[in-house]
């Protein structure tokens, strides 16, 4: 049996090993899963047939959940693995042995239920931007250029030294109090086909079983484990001197290398063939795009009019007003007109200059003013929309595919851009030298696509990758407006 259990915990590290090399972005791709599909609900445009494919990693991923129980946050999670790794090493280093009161962590675990309603209610029912910067994933994922991001992320970086904090004196200290989507498996787990059953007449009264485990459930107190904080990690079974501890699925007892490999092969398999049919889709869709294409349709017209143009944006305060000057179809001059902004009051002066050089918003944040930066853009972009020229019969792009370039996480981010009928058909990745956010290689071209627009949202987690690909799109599109 020791050795069961040793091959059983060996495959669970290989396995969080994996994973936080291989896909250290899922958590973050199946939280901006949950976000779509909440988005798409709230908005009513849900649609099964056209969206599956964009949600097939959080489905597969919930419906695992749901069988067997917390399998992703026990073996696949980035977060949960890097919080048992520095409770080990703490463990071990610093020789921590805190405990946290049962009642006191019985009430804590509710924490994140009320970050989950919060996230919900406040960031994405609302559309509320003034939390972006304090995102511990996007603080995370910037961690090997912690030097060019901190000032962005200031807040972010600031809850996830929390977080390793708390996970060096608790063990799963992210996962009991705080993840969001913990709340979420928690509760989607509750009807899983899996238990552990530990039969307490069989039990001695020595609570091994509780004491090691890693939610800090009351192991002690119940035959069978209902409850949906367990995430699976089996130590429960390693640790019992009188082997009463095993899993049962359907009344039966099994070797929990059975449903471990079912679950991780499920999971793998799935996002696998999505990953292969997701690229079939975009292929097609890009081939017959393509086929359809015609030729360049030039125009003499102008595209905005001459005059001074109020605009209003949003940056880390609201009513951020701006005055631009047109004159012979080029911006002249952006004034700040009010704002309300009592940080990054430097982009105030730079960003303005930056437009009126480069003839385009599509310019660089000021580093510590990236909300005042985005809001003055914003602003500047709702003046030129009122300075457009309304022409039916003047097409704003020329039909075509134009390849444009953008920096993500590093250079050389190519995408090609195909336009008909003056609409954004098909957003293509051709080429890319991203190694974390990749999640955003998918999200964000439907995105666009979606919205005709590169003002979307960033990938939680993945926002440099997120802004390299909107950065190629602009710039695709700016050849597509040439000579019209």
């Amino acid at each position: 049996m020791k050795k069961t259990i040793s091959k059983l915990q060996g495959l669970r590290l290989i396995s969080q090993i994996m994973f936080l090399f291989l896909m250290p972005e899922l958590f973050t791709l199946i939280f901006n899963q949950l976000k779509k599909l909440y988005s798409m609900i709230l908005k009513g445009n849900f649609d099964v047939i056209s969206v599956w494919p964009q949600l097939l990693t959080m489905s597969t991923i919930f419906i695992i959940t749901i069988i067997f129980g917390r399998f992703f946050c026990g073996w696949l999670c980035t977060f949960g693995a890097i919080n048992d790794f520095i409770y080990i090493i703490s463990k071990k280093v610093f020789k921590t042995k805190f405990k946290v009161d049962e009642k006191v962590d019985s009430i804590l675990k509710y924490l994140k239920y009320v970050i989950l309603l919060f996230i919900i209610v406040v960031i994405w029912t609302s559309g509320n931007t003034a939390f972006d910067s304090y995102s511990p994933w996007d603080a995370f994922a910037q961690v090997d250029n912690i030097s060019g991001a901190i000032a962005e992320y200031t807040g972010g970086f600031i809850l996830l030294a929390i977080i390793a904090i708390g996970a060096a004196f608790i063990e799963r200290f992210f996962c009991r109090y705080l993840c969001p989507l913990g709340a979420v498996f928690t509760i989607l787990s509750k009807a899983r086909i899996l238990k552990i059953k530990k039969l307490r007449d069989k039990c001695g009264p020595c609570r091994i079983c509780t004491n090691n485990c890693s939610m800090g459930i009351k192991l002690y107190e119940m035959d069978k484990v209902n409850s949906g904080e367990c995430i699976n990690c089996f130590k429960c079974i390693a640790v019992c001197p009188r082997k009463n501890t095993k899993v049962n699925v359907l009344g039966e007892d099994v070797n929990p290398l059975l449903p471990s490999a079912i679950a991780i092969a499920a999971f793998t398999g799935v996002n696998a063939l999505g990953g292969v049919m997701n690229d079939g889709m975009v292929n097609h869709s890009s081939n017959n795009t393509a086929a359809s294409s015609s030729n360049v349709n030039k125009s003499e017209q102008k595209k905005y009019k001459d005059g001074t143009y109020t605009g209003v944006g949003k940056g880390k305060n609201p009513d951020l007003k701006v005055a631009v000057t047109i004159k012979d179809d080029k911006i002249t001059n952006v004034e700040i007109v009010s704002n309300n902004e009592t940080k990054g009051k430097e982009a105030l002066s730079t960003i303005p200059n930056k437009i009126v050089d480069t003839q385009s918003t599509d310019v660089d944040v000021v580093s510590g003013a990236t909300m005042t930066s985005k809001g003055i853009m914003e602003a500047v972009n709702d003046a030129l929309s009122q300075a457009e020229i309304k022409d039916v019969n003047q097409k704003k792009y020329n039909d075509g595919i134009y390849t444009g370039i953008g920096q993500g996480k590093n250079p050389d981010l190519k995408v090609a851009v195909t336009v008909k009928d003056d609409k954004i058909t098909n957003v293509e990745i051709v080429s890319n030298n991203e190694t974390k956010g990749k999640e955003a290689l998918e999200v964000i071209p439907k995105e666009i696509i979606e919205k005709q627009s590169t003002d979307v949202d960033a990938v939680s987690g993945a926002t440099m990758t997120s802004k390299g690909i909107m950065m190629a799109v602009k710039d695709s599109l700016s050849q597509a407006t040439k000579n019209n």
